[in-house]
């Protein structure tokens, strides 16, 4: 184990159960903007529990957060002061990360029948930066497949400034600045609402409380069980409550944006935590459907609204008159939601499955001629 670093090289089997649980979440949330895409069945009440809670599935974006934090901040802690820090990492995340996000994108803004993009949106996607326009009320609701890679743009921002600061602050002080970056943050959104900035969730300086706390997570001694069982049941419990409170659970709120996130935070560093203690929590995020929609989530978060846009329209007109009475009869529209959504995340996983035998794993092997910690033999 690094000196500067707690964070071990070995593998923890449970962190591909962390993306699993990351980007479950967000799927069971964006099969609810469609609703029962049968004829005739009216989609369940907002005040449904499942539909309700559903809705926090926004927060798995904050496991995706907390998760990448660390392993970034551990990758670079491991490999600080190695010949070509900065190539290295950087060559290696865009092999990871461009290829497929480009590929993506080109067939939202040109090749697939999309609402129309602006020449000013086309290259905030294009260079990473649609986030900025999205806090600021530009482009909301033009198409949310293309939107929801707001998140992506947060992550390279980190990765253009992170790996500088772990090169050239003391060990000793980077904690502290993940401190300063978690209050930071977390001011930041209470000033942007009330300077009127109506999305300060999408702005990367306002999401560094996330990066910063999984940041911290690796900097430091594995924390008890017990802190990470609280931090995830505190969490997890504020959300439900401000959702069931206000019967609303979506991000937008101020409330999600300032306190709502905030739990989110707890909520998701705990599940790390428990994550890399042995235990129960850490037994259910190693089963294999969870690790294997974890190794395959980045094609998956990229596509799935298209998945789930293309779903309700052949559950809507193409799914034959017989099973949809069948449907219809024998399920509420509760379950026929949850039904819906697991063959959207079906259906996502199987392209998430193709897309890294047949493209992704191919690209990475370029990664050999920029060797990092990873790739290193064990001792």
């Amino acid at each position: 184990m690094n000196a500067l670093t707690h964070q071990p090289d070995a593998r923890v089997p449970a962190l591909d159960g962390v993306r699993g649980l990351a980007i479950l979440l967000v799927v069971v949330m964006h099969a609810l903007f469609f609703g029962v895409p049968l004829p005739g069945v009216a989609p369940p009440s907002q005040q449904d529990p499942y539909v309700l809670f559903a809705g926090l599935g926004w927060c798995g974006v904050d496991v995706f957060f907390v998760l990448s934090g660390y392993l970034i901040t551990g990758i670079l802690v491991r490999s600080r002061g190695e010949l070509h820090y900065f190539r290295n990492f950087y060559v290696r995340r865009a092999l990871r990360i461009f290829p497929l996000y480009y590929v993506v994108m080109a067939l939202l803004l040109w090749w697939l029948p999309r609402a129309a993009a602006t020449g000013s949106e086309t290259a905030a996607y294009l260079l990473y930066y649609q986030n900025f326009r999205l806090a600021f009320g530009v482009d909301l609701q033009t198409d949310l497949a293309r939107e929801i890679t707001w998140s992506l743009a947060v992550e390279e921002q980190f990765y253009l400034v992170w790996p500088a600061v772990i090169a050239f602050v003391p060990g000793r002080w980077l904690p502290r600045v993940c401190v300063v970056a978690i209050l930071g943050a977390i001011a930041a959104r209470f000033l942007c609402l009330e300077a009127g900035i109506p999305k300060p969730y999408f702005l990367t300086f306002c999401r560094l409380d996330t990066l910063a706390a999984g940041a911290l997570l690796a900097l430091l001694p594995l924390p008890p069980k017990w802190c990470g069982a609280l931090a995830a049941t505190l969490g997890a419990g504020a959300l439900a409550g401000i959702a069931w409170h206000r019967k609303d659970a979506f991000p937008a709120t101020a409330v999600m944006q300032t306190w709502g996130l905030i739990a989110a935070m707890a909520m998701a560093a705990g599940v790390l935590v428990l994550a890399r203690h042995r235990g129960v929590i850490a037994r259910l995020l190693s089963v294999a459907p969870l690790r294997s929609l974890g190794a395959y989530s980045y094609c998956i978060y990229l596509v799935h609204f298209l998945v789930v846009e293309w779903m309700a329209f052949r559950w809507h007109g193409d799914l034959p008159v017989a099973l949809q009475r069948w449907l219809v009869d024998t399920l509420s529209p509760t379950q026929l939601l949850i039904v819906f959504t697991g063959a959207c995340l079906l259906l996502s996983w199987g392209i998430g499955w193709l897309s890294w035998h047949l493209f992704e794993s191919r690209v990475l092997r370029w990664k050999r001629h920029f060797p990092g910690v990873s790739d290193r033999p064990a001792p």
